[in-house]
């Protein structure tokens, strides 16, 4: 399915869900933030929450540092 990731064409080949996305782009899902279409997608729902074809999605992902 074709998506918009961060503003960039992607191909996503996993299953649809956003944990597998997570998997797919290499984003540690305990430090990352996703929205789909602008809506804020909680963690609770990653597993089930399904992507469709044409979804703009945002992952955010925080860094810790000192």
């Amino acid at each position: 399915m074709n998506l918009t990731i961060n503003g960039k064409s992607h191909e996503h080949t996993g299953n649809g869900s956003v944990i597998a996305l997570l998997g797919e782009l290499g984003a540690t899902p305990e430090h990352s933030a996703v929205t789909v279409n602008s809506n804020i997608i909680f963690s609770r729902d990653w597993k089930t929450f399904k992507l469709n074809n044409g979804d703009a999605v945002e992952v955010l992902t925080f860094v810790g540092g000192g």
